[in-house]
């Protein structure tokens, strides 16, 4: 009986659900005669009223299923409906009352118009009713599959419990009910953070109390796995301590991701295991980049470095904002193809304006070849050589590419007209102590030396912290040393970094796009500095070891141009609050003259084509307050 459900998409079906339609329709019009002219009886009404408006009620009926037909509403997967679905319907009963009522007016020979709303109310409760009863039945074929699979194969069900917003519990039902590889779930409650919540229902799950009672839970019920809900409110710091309690028990914790997604898209989801960027999470600010990223509509967009984490993420959020172009500029072909057949395949209709193109900064004739095809009218320039410990050994090449790229890069961009260049910069850059900090302070005085002398093109900096799962960070070096059975380095006991979501960094960098004048310097808000240790033993224990018992822990000691704890702005700068969440304005009175930056640029490519890396280093400490004072040991072993 079941069978036909299978083929849900199919035109035969979507041509059947249309006749049900139409018989729905007829039916609901002689329903509100009949409710209407009450006096009279049945055959009376259809001898009469009936056959004399017939044909015009077919050919309304006709115009409502054309109605539906044009607001999908024989395109949905029923078995994944919801409110989308229902406003679509409604949109689409409103307009075709509206048609029948004008016509009926126009027309001299016109029903009562309680006739016409009573036809309306009753087609719209049973044409939503038929796609509630099939939405019921659909659900049951595959309970009934799933539950059958599941005693085929031996699956012993998974006894769960959700910890977080009970507002989403629904939305995990929905996930549970729907989704095959998520049938053997059986969710026993909620704990919420809200006391007033316990007792209420969500999804026909209860609250049974607050987050506080979890340890209650795993020690008197047999639970197996823990849920926790993420969204853009989920905070890392609250759901360490559960993670840890339900690890001590041995019960399994996994996540629900992309929760406000998930509830608006007829996606199949799955349940991942919680990872150490989930711990780290913070809530996001209610940014919502359509809000602030006109600048970006209908415009031609240059991305440098664009395979790169945060270059390839400013390319995804900024297709969100319909421009007109987006060049994906890089030199590793292998990432500039991974993320343009990523756009590709998210952005169909925007396929044929995507392109791609290999290139290296440091060449700057090759750069303004690019920029004179595709005359780019924003550019976020991403592009850099970030690695720490690598570049206090390749001073020349941190130079040519950080320095001299983005040199080159700012130049085209005044020579060919774009309006707007934002650079990304970094926290190393404030009060530099290694190589790519100083790169990158050097970087910041180039734009703002340039902003003073040039009105067409605007320059701005954004500088930031450390970005989660970002390639050569911290996080995929533990996982991989946690996979190889350890031990774990870690530099130093109490040093401490600053991280953010490449998202969130990425949606504040578009901010600053929008709203920075020329010259500004913006910093991210990174919130709270966290210990590289207790990253390292959360990582540790997420992955069921104990730190020092079953993974040894080894401290190797402070690396050249490291420092212990990162600063965000120098001692010589200020930073103010702007009046945008998240963006702080960093000001300094110091300043390099446009003839002082000609003078250091012709020194840098000097020394790079000498390949002098300690000639480097000593322009470093001549040029950038305080760089003097760092020890350098290393100019013996310099590569370059």
């Amino acid at each position: 009986m079941f069978r036909p459900l299978t083929r849900i998409e199919s035109v035969g079906w979507r041509a059947c659900v249309a006749v049900c339609d139409l018989c729905l329709l007829v039916f609901s019009f002689i329903l509100a005669l009949w409710l209407r002219f009450d006096d009279q009886s049945f055959i009376s009404i259809l001898q009469n009223s009936v056959v004399q408006h017939l044909p015009s009620i077919l050919l309304f009926s006709l115009l409502y299923i054309g109605l539906l037909s044009a607001f999908r509403m024989y395109r949905y997967a029923w078995r994944f409906a919801g409110m989308e679905a229902a406003w679509s319907l409604l949109a689409a009963s409103l307009l075709g009352m509206a048609i029948v009522m004008v016509s009926y007016i126009m027309d001299g020979d016109m029903l009562p118009r309680s006739v016409l709303v009573m036809w309306w109310v009753i087609s719209t409760l049973l044409i939503g009713g038929l796609r509630v009863l099939l939405r019921l039945m659909i659900r049951n074929y595959y309970s009934n599959l799933n539950a059958k699979n599941i005693t085929a194969v031996n699956i012993a069900p998974t006894r769960a419990i959700i910890v977080g917003a009970a507002e989403y519990a629904a939305g995990i039902l929905k996930a549970v009910a729907n989704t095959h590889s998520l049938s053997h779930y059986n969710i026993l409650g909620v704990l919420d953070d809200r006391a007033e919540k316990k007792g209420l229902f969500y999804g026909g799950v209860r609250v049974l109390g607050t987050t506080e009672l979890l340890k209650n839970f795993l020690d008197k019920r047999a639970i197996d796995e823990v849920i926790f809900p993420l969204s853009d409110e989920s905070d890392g710091s609250c759901i360490r301590e559960h993670v840890l309690e339900c690890r001590q028990r041995k019960v399994r914790v996994k996540v629900m991701p992309n929760l406000a997604e998930m509830l608006v898209k007829p996606t199949p989801v799955k349940l991942e295991d919680i990872s150490v960027s989930d711990l780290l999470r913070r809530p996001m600010r209610s940014l919502d980049i359509r809000t602030f990223g006109g600048y970006l509509a209908g415009k031609r967009i240059v991305v440098t470095g664009a395979g790169g984490s945060i270059g390839s993420e400013i390319c995804r959020q900024i297709m969100q904002l319909n421009p007109a172009e987006v060049v994906l500029l890089g030199h590793g072909e292998n990432s500039i193809f991974k993320v343009e057949q990523e756009l590709k395949q998210l952005y169909p209709e925007m396929a044929a304006n995507i392109f791609s193109i290999i290139a290296s900064i440091k060449n700057a004739s090759r750069i303004d070849r690019v920029f004179a095809r595709f005359k780019p009218q924003v550019v976020f320039h991403a592009a850099a050589h970030k690695h720490l410990p690598l570049m206090e050994y390749n001073v020349c090449e941190a130079v040519h590419n950080n320095v001299i790229g983005t040199y080159n890069v700012a130049q085209v961009c005044i020579q060919h007209g774009v309006e707007k260049m934002v650079m990304i910069s970094t926290d190393k850059a404030a009060d530099p102590s290694c190589v790519m900090g100083a790169t990158k302070w050097l970087c910041e005085a180039v734009v703002k030396s340039l902003s003073k002398t040039q009105t067409d093109t605007s320059f701005v900096c954004v500088r930031f912290g450390n970005v989660l799962g970002s390639r050569g960070s911290v996080i995929p070096l533990f996982d991989e040393q946690i996979r190889s059975g350890g031990p774990v380095t870690v530099t130093h006991p109490e040093m401490t970094r600053y991280f953010m979501t490449i998202p969130e960094a990425v949606r504040l960098v578009i901010q600053a796009g929008a709203v920075g004048k020329s010259g500004d310097v913006y910093l991210l808000d990174m919130g709270k500095p966290v210990k590289i240790l207790d990253l390292a033993e959360d990582m540790i224990r997420l992955n069921g070891y104990e730190p020092n018992i079953d993974i040894q822990v080894v401290f190797t000691g402070i690396r050249p141009g490291e420092k212990m704890h990162e600063q965000l702005a120098s001692s010589s700068e200020q930073v103010t609050p702007s009046k945008h969440e998240g963006l702080n304005v960093v000001k300094t009175d110091q300043a390099m003259s446009q003839k002082e930056i000609n003078h250091l640029m012709g020194r840098l490519r000097r020394y790079v084509d000498e390949l002098d890396g300690g000639a480097l280093i000593s322009l470093f400490q001549e040029t950038i307050p305080g760089y003097a004072n760092t020890a350098r040991a290393v100019f013996t072993r310099l590569v370059s």
